[in-house]
């Protein structure tokens, strides 16, 4: 039986031929850098240039094309299914067609030092790159085609949690690991990135690069714990940072479905008006409200355990003054709330 896929994975699929594209065009711009005249020939009439751009400009703007047209693109692939699937065969045919226009740009001025007037673009070059577009295009669609989704990719509605039926005395724990994939490779391709373009490029771009790719790797895989000590979130990978909500700060506990783009602007780390957020992927979530009125929202499986097993615990962290809490007596063993009905 086929998964049903989520705003998460189709963004990731979506994102996947531009992230590609981005790489290719930095490495081979730092490569051939030296190479280059400054201005580039950047625009053709037929085969003769007839429009120049800075070296710097050029490497900035085609950047800057690649990433915004991505990020439209994402932002469409998150939309209903049917659209979705249209969205990412033109975003991949279009990533095809504009990345391989952008590299022929580079190939065919490097060695041109002296006059950037006497480089000509092959009509080859340009049938290459209408052919990549029109295959990664197949490509994109044939892969939507394996992948079953449903009518719409934001996700209603919630669970009703409910409390779990703990005796007096009785403590109850629940842990889960929760990872996202595309988020750990991306961040690996950048810190690989970074590093590959300190030297040629400078550090001033690489180093920043490689510090926030290692910081994504770093919150691709959290753990979350629930207990008498209320909400705990950390690094799988790092003890810090966390994030730790204690009982005492809780006014409740459910669980929902979160569409990262449309609840959070994004994945990782997020802060918005109102909540904060540990979005790793799109659908099911634990999410707490403080006392003070804002949520904190974690996606993980089980959420719906966990958040009754804060339901039951919260009442707890309420006591009036002099009241001894509850101790487990000798001899009781910590209870898994994940393995209880």
């Amino acid at each position: 039986m086929k998964q049903m896929t989520g705003r998460g994975t189709m963004a990731a699929l979506t994102a996947l031929p531009f992230s590609v594209a981005l790489a290719v065009e930095l490495v081979l711009f730092a490569v051939l850098r030296d190479r280059l005249p400054d201005p580039l020939a950047t625009h053709f009439a037929g085969t003769v240039p007839d429009g120049f751009t800075g070296r710097t400009g050029f490497a900035v703007l085609s950047a800057g094309l690649t990433v915004g047209v991505g990020a439209l693109f994402v932002l469409a692939g998150t939309r209903r299914a049917t659209f979705a699937r249209w969205s990412v065969a033109i975003g991949y045919g279009t990533v095809g067609l504009v990345g391989s226009a952008l590299v022929s740009v580079l190939l065919v001025n490097a060695d041109a030092t002296d006059a950037a007037a006497d480089v000509r673009m092959p009509v080859w070059h340009q049938i290459a790159a209408l052919l990549v577009g029109v295959v990664l295009g197949l490509v994109g669609w044939l892969v939507t085609r394996h992948l079953t989704l449903p009518d719409s990719l934001s996700g209603q509605g919630g669970a009703d949690t409910g409390r779990l039926d703990l005796a007096e005395g009785e403590v109850a724990g629940w842990t889960r690991t929760v990872s996202s994939r595309p988020l750990a490779l991306l961040g690996s391709a950048l810190t690989v990135l970074g590093c590959a373009l300190a030297v040629p490029v400078g550090r001033p771009v690489g180093v920043p690069l490689a510090v926030l790719g290692l910081l994504m790797v770093n919150f691709s895989r959290v753990t979350v714990t629930v207990g008498p000590r209320g909400l705990g979130v950390s690094s799988a990978a790092l003890p810090r940072p966390r994030l730790r909500v204690p009982l005492a700060d809780m006014s409740g506990a459910s669980s929902r479905p979160i569409s990262p783009l449309g609840d959070f602007g994004g994945w990782g780390w997020r802060i918005r008006p109102g909540a904060t957020g540990i979005i790793l992927r799109s659908g099911e979530a634990l999410v707490v409200k403080r006392a003070n009125g804002r949520e904190v929202a974690v996606t993980v499986d089980d959420s719906a355990t966990a958040a009754a097993l804060l339901n039951s615990l919260i009442p707890r962290s309420v006591r009036p003054a002099g009241t001894a809490p509850d101790v487990p007596p000798t001899g009781t063993t910590p209870t898994d709330a994940s393995t209880r009905p």
